[in-house]
């Protein structure tokens, strides 16, 4: 029944809500062009993160047979939806999974009863709609889950086999360094992992047998920038990330409250309970994971925190417990405390998921759509061998063998000449599900727009805020060769505002819980398109 009550609220309307945010557009460029080439060799701020997690899901969604599963007429805007809906499943799916994670962490460690009231938190409570979102912490926590989850599995065992011990070891290592290997912070995780893995049976070499893939896995990413070398670029990339400057950890901390105040609250208390019992499991869980964004990252997003929020709900079931065993003897009060905290929580983010906060953003994509679709005077052939640019009637435009590219050599690509430049949110599906390929990676890409082009401009918030502050490019340890907002004004020359799209979120009060997290779901509005 948790499991499948995780189902519905992570499967339901996944691109209702919530907004898609610039860094899934990211992630999904990544995932995609790895896909495509079969390399990591994208644009901008290629060293900002290791790349196992765009490897991860192209992986998942090449197996799913993504994108041809979806189709890449742009004349179909179910497409528009499609190219989002099957991501955020996948999403959904690692929720479900997660949900069971947690549950099996909770039960060899604290028992069953602790293990329901934990994982039913996790399945209800509103702070885990960012699961829904693509990020790497998304694809990484069931990583690290699973990690922890063999060694506590160890912990609660009185003997195994020495061989299979040393396997389920190797294998957590493994496991926490593919989870470091998509997101750097997760070292964070070492010393909860390294202390049970010693009390397992208090041997040096095991230690090191779980260390050896850990540190083997993370020295991928910079063997692989010295190989190609990149050093330079790469400490460039690390640098930048730990200077660039946002909200402190409090303030992610103050993000979360207005997200999820309930299990929050609950969670910190738990955790002060689990230092004066002495409990190291939530406290290495949890405390080394916040010192390490409060002393060494200066920009923190109140997502990132999310490699904790599994011991925030089994912090907080062990206070529910807690509690329900003090009060025993009154059994009304006994039952109805912890149905009170889970209802309201379902009921809060059943409300959330209800809405459809993102659909601006699918409308703005299907009116750019209905643009391109009256732009085929704009499809040439190009002859490879001479360079030469055929320009066909509009008739032939319109035959189907031409569109279906079958009365063609098929070494004659058809080349879609129109220049889309936008946040990464919607590049990606123009670049790789409809294949036009002048698209930018993103507004942050230096590149020569050729005249005469036709060119579509989507202004979101993202886009704008770049042009405005244009940090990025002034900043030279970031990356030399990303976009001047000179550059890009030069580019609106000749173009019209076509049409605006703003988002529902102003009919919500932000400061009304449970719609507190619409804060966090803007989603760029409005957008501004703008066309020649």
């Amino acid at each position: 029944m948790i499991l499948l009550t995780t189902a519905f609220i992570h499967l339901w309307n996944p691109i209702g809500f919530p907004s898609v945010h610039v860094d899934e557009g990211t992630y999904m460029f990544r995932a995609m062009h790895f896909l495509t080439t079969g390399n990591t060799d994208w644009d901008t701020s290629f060293y900002d993160h290791p790349y196992f997690g765009p490897i991860f899901l192209a992986s998942i969604l090449y197996v799913i047979n993504y994108p041809s599963m979806i189709g890449s007429d742009v004349q179909n805007n179910s497409s528009v939806y499609s190219s989002y809906i099957i991501p955020r499943l996948i999403m959904g799916l690692f929720v479900i999974m997660d949900t069971l994670l947690i549950y099996a962490i909770a039960k060899f460690r604290y028992g069953r009863q602790i293990a329901i009231i934990s994982a039913i938190l996790f399945s209800v409570m509103p702070f885990t709609w960012a699961l829904r979102r693509i990020y790497l912490e998304s694809l990484l926590f069931p990583l690290v889950l699973s990690s922890i989850l063999i060694i506590v599995y160890l912990n609660s065992l009185n003997s195994l086999k020495p061989k299979a011990s040393q396997i389920l070891i190797f294998l957590s290592g493994i496991l926490l360094g593919l989870s470091i290997f998509t997101k750097a912070p997760l070292v964070a995780m070492l010393p909860l992992l390294v202390y049970y893995v010693y009390k397992y049976n208090k041997k040096i070499p095991h230690v090191v047998l779980f260390l050896a893939p850990v540190i083997i896995i993370t020295l991928i990413w910079p063997v692989d920038a010295i190989f190609n070398g990149e050093y330079e670029e790469w400490v460039l990339g690390i640098t930048s990330q730990i200077e660039r400057q946002n909200d402190s950890i409090l303030s992610s901390l103050y993000d979360i409250f207005f997200v999820d105040p309930i299990i929050l609250i609950l969670g910190l208390a738990g955790l002060v309970f689990a230092i004066i019992k002495r409990d190291i499991f939530l406290v290495l869980g949890i405390i080394p994971f916040v010192v390490f964004f409060s002393f060494f990252i200066s920009y923190v997003n109140w997502f990132y925190l999310i490699p904790i929020f599994g011991f925030l709900c089994i912090s907080s079931g062990i206070l529910l417990e807690r509690f329900m065993r003090q009060v025993n003897k009154y059994k009304t009060i006994n039952f109805m405390i912890p149905v009170i905290v889970i209802s309201f929580g379902a009921i809060s983010t059943c409300a959330l998921i209800s809405t459809n906060i993102a659909s601006f953003q699918f409308e703005a994509m299907s009116y750019v759509n209905s643009i391109l679709s009256g732009d085929l005077k704009n499809l040439t052939i190009l002859d490879n061998s001479s360079n030469h640019q055929t320009e066909f009637s509009n008739d032939l435009l319109q035959n189907d063998e031409f569109q279906n590219g079958t009365s063609f050599d098929k070494e004659w690509p058809i080349n879609r000449s129109t220049v889309i430049i936008a946040s990464p949110i919607y590049s990606w599906i123009y670049k790789f599900i409809y294949q036009y390929d002048n698209t930018f990676y993103s507004y942050s890409e230096n590149k020569d727009i050729k005249n005469g082009s036709g060119i579509i401009l989507i202004l979101d918030r993202y886009f704008r805020d770049y042009l405005t502050n244009n940090e990025e490019s002034r900043n030279n340890s970031w990356n030399q060769n990303l976009a001047t907002s000179d550059k890009l004004y030069a580019a609106f020359n000749g173009l019209n505002t076509s049409k605006y799209f703003t988002g529902t979120s102003k009919n919500y009060d932000l400061y009304q819980y449970p719609y507190t997290s619409i804060r966090f779901n803007l989603g760029g509005s409005p957008i501004e398109i703008r066309s020649n």
